[in-house]
């Protein structure tokens, strides 16, 4: 058992808001908007479209930063928040974040994937019988250390609901960003400007956590040469580049936003403790150089339930911390479990009393001996292509979507065989100039986007199975997230079923 977090009791107004704000959880409410979905489809239900309005609780995450950033102007000497301590941005890297989020909505494959956490915090509510993992009830079954070496800052996320990185959805709720910061809480020298290499932690060494099989890698993504609140339009992930690396049965680490070409392990490879897996970037969904960590209970991103983490021999200290109170803890104590290990929370500064050089390995006497027997890490063949070809579904029905909003129908069905064409064209460039390992089954976007190609020309005006282009991108995006979810779940079981048995550290 923990201590949870607490803070003072402000006196400011601006910081009573503050703390309400960081409780309230709109989201909950955005689901509310899900009761207009039959009015789409049968008339006489069209009394539901009322509740479309809560559709706009979804908008959330985007003004939120913007009203802690007002809330917080003249508080910075009382650091009110345990954050407070912390530069990462003024109103110049929030407009440019705010400002280049549409580019955001617009690409269909970011748009899929977030729609497909959404649907997946679903299936993982039910994969947990009606809960979540939380602190109290999740059992962790391996020791991580830090995923890097030296002192870091907690930026973002906790085990705590109030502190955390986005309650929902469910797979990023016990998410941890780091980042490196100055002794004055800045992340760049200055004046030094958005160059991504001004940033402390850009092209760190980042860490294996654990002992595990690599059973996911994406390291071709594309990266913003800037930070200051701007990410490339043109991000494939929302993970930007990343390894997950299974440790046990249900225990996934993802590493994300990682350099593109850096990636020091590939798909299948056992991996240990402390070894480097690549390096800190700011490819994916980035407002400047960080290292976004997570574990998670599915090796599908999409699919999973996030599950809080006690890393083994932390210094953890609180440099947000006010003189005249004693919580939050100065010292980092009340985030301890009974066996010493440690949660972390947003505002602290951790480094790991463990250098990499000399973590010791587990005895692995008892690992499965002939790796032959994995379904190709779980992520490669057959498998990985027809899933690939299933999220290429989700992605061709965002376009249909998305597109009648400006052109025409044949327009739309031009889009998608254009996406099988870049599709296709960039898997066949990085096979031919070998420039990085292909993606498992990323032929499968080609053929997900073919489909919808194909039945956008199939089901016109005049023809014997006319839908419209809307209701038949919605029926696409369904249709592949079920079979996504449907795969992913295989997947799982298979990993769990094949996977080596480590023994844990004490």
């Amino acid at each position: 058992m923990i201590e949870r977090i607490h803070t003072a009791e402000s006196t400011t107004i601006a910081a009573r808001v503050r703390r309400r704000l960081r409780s309230f959880e709109p989201l909950y409410l955005a689901l509310l908007g899900l009761l207009a979905v039959p009015s789409y489809v049968v008339d006489s239900l069209a009394v539901l479209e009322v509740f479309e309005v809560f559709f706009l609780f979804f908008l959330w995450p985007l003004v939120s930063p913007l009203l802690d950033l007002a809330l917080r102007r003249g508080t910075d000497e009382r650091r009110e928040e345990p954050t407070d301590w912390i530069h990462m941005g003024n109103w110049r890297e929030y407009a440019a974040w705010f400002l280049t989020m549409p580019l955001t909505f617009l690409n269909p494959l970011v748009l899929a994937q977030d729609l497909s956490q959404w649907f997946g915090t679903g299936v993982a509510y039910v994969r947990h019988r009606g809960s979540f993992p939380d602190v109290d009830s999740d059992d962790q079954r391996v020791s991580y250390r830090l995923p890097f070496d030296g002192t870091w800052t907690v930026v973002n996320g906790s085990y705590d609901h109030d502190y955390s990185h986005s309650w929902l959805p469910a797979t990023q709720r016990y998410a941890y960003d780091f980042v490196i910061t100055d002794a004055d809480g800045r992340t760049s020298p200055a004046g030094s400007g958005s160059a991504v290499g001004s940033y402390y932690c850009y092209d760190e060494p980042i860490l294996a956590p654990a002992d595990g099989v690599v059973v996911d890698v994406f390291d071709t993504d594309f990266e913003s040469p800037r930070g200051g609140g701007l990410s490339h339009p043109l991000k494939r992930d929302i993970r930007g580049s990343y390894v997950v690396i299974q440790h046990a049965p249900d225990e996934y680490s993802c590493l994300a936003h990682l350099v593109p070409g850096s990636a020091a392990v590939a798909l299948g490879d056992r991996v240990e403790r402390g070894q480097e897996i690549g390096r800190c970037g700011h490819s994916g969904n980035s407002s400047e150089p960080h290292l976004h960590f997570q574990l998670q209970d599915h090796p599908r991103f999409e699919l999973a339930a996030g599950l809080p983490i006690a890393f083994d021999a932390v210094d953890a200290e609180w440099p947000g911390a006010r003189a005249d109170i004693d919580e939050p803890r100065p010292d980092g104590t009340g985030d301890a479990t009974d066996d010493g290990r440690t949660y972390l929370s947003a505002g602290q500064r951790v480094a790991p009393l463990e250098p990499a050089d000399t973590a010791p390995s587990p005895d692995r006497s008892d690992a499965v001996e002939n790796d032959a027997a994995r379904p190709a890490a779980g992520s490669g063949g057959r498998l990985a292509a027809v899933q690939r070809a299933a999220f290429g579904t989700c992605v061709g029905g965002a376009v249909a979507v998305l597109g009648p909003i400006v052109v025409s129908r044949a327009a739309v069905a031009l889009l998608l065989v254009a996406g099988v064409a870049l599709a296709a064209g960039w898997h066949g460039w990085v096979a031919v100039r070998r420039t990085a390992e292909r993606r498992p089954g990323g032929l499968g976007i080609a053929v997900g986007l073919g489909l919808v190609a194909a039945a956008v020309r199939a089901t016109g005006a005049g023809t014997p199975l006319e839908v419209g282009t809307q209701t038949l991108g919605a029926l696409a995006i369904l249709g592949g997230f079920v079979a996504y979810a449907a795969l992913g779940e295989f997947e799982r079981y298979c990993l769990r079923e094949s996977f080596p048995a480590l023994r844990i550290r004490p």
